[in-house]
């Protein structure tokens, strides 16, 4: 018995060191969130990229980070947001002018539990206001052929999105000057942490585009934002933060 529990133990070890990997700072060196997120990061003994895809996760010896507290909403009783929702990332090809197949669309995408939408009040915009923000999430976390997870402000009903304020955390890699705002969001997963009291968000991506110079794929980062409000209102996004995923193999 002795045997068999050292040999579980050995091969776990090995693989642990074999498939052991680390986030590396590439932009932020010296920046105090930065440095504390990444060792936080590095504290879970991340096997490999899509480790920190779905939500990235806080360890609570970390006690000046936090995560909000998310809470699930009912798609039952909010089929009218999340109808909102689609149309605005272009999910279908049914559109605001032409309705028909829109019920049936959106009851498939309940009864088969395809979407998600949970809601957190978050200082989101670092203004000192209270903002209902919506994570909503796509076919799980990189377990389809299409999935995504983004981060939206509602506006005071509830009932739909408030694109003001929404518009700074759309930082989606293929975004366009003059495409739509929701343009490239897939394969992105976006999450929201808390420092000190200051409010962050972060996107991880699996999104191939755009190439490099020597027409390869480039590194997959993962990006920290924060958004700040000056005493006029205008909100405006920086990224503060940037890691390269390192395998250890």
């Amino acid at each position: 018995m002795k045997k068999i529990i050292l040999i579980v133990l050995i091969s776990v070890f090995i693989s642990q060191v074999c498939f052991a990997g680390e986030y590396v700072l590439v932009k932020g060196k010296g920046c105090e969130v930065c440095e504390a997120y990444g060792k936080n990061l590095n504290s879970f003994n991340p096997g490999n990229l899509y480790n920190m895809a779905c939500e990235r996760k806080i360890n609570p010896k970390f006690t000046d980070l936090k995560k909000p507290e998310w809470e699930e909403m009912d798609l039952q009783n909010n089929v009218e947001l999340l109808k909102k929702i689609e149309l605005f990332l272009d999910n279908f090809d049914v559109t605001s002018d032409n309705l028909e197949g829109w019920e049936e669309y959106i009851k498939s995408r309940i009864k088969d539990k395809y979407v998600s939408i949970k809601l957190s009040q978050l200082y989101i915009l670092n203004d000192g206001t209270v903002n209902d923000v919506v994570k909503y999430a796509e076919e799980g976390c990189t377990s389809g052929k299409h999935y995504g997870a983004l981060l939206l402000v509602l506006n005071d009903d509830l009932n739909d999105i408030n694109i003001v304020k929404s518009k700074p955390l759309m930082q989606n890699s293929r975004y366009m000057k003059n495409g739509p705002l929701s343009e490239g969001w897939e394969y992105s997963m976006y999450d929201v942490f808390i420092y000190k009291n200051k409010t962050y968000f972060d996107r991880w991506s699996a999104d191939q585009w755009p190439l490099d110079k020597a027409g390869k794929n480039k590194i997959k980062l993962l990006k920290v934002f924060v958004i700040e409000t000056d005493k006029a209102s205008n909100a405006s996004v920086k990224e503060i933060c940037r890691y390269k995923f390192r395998s250890s193999k």
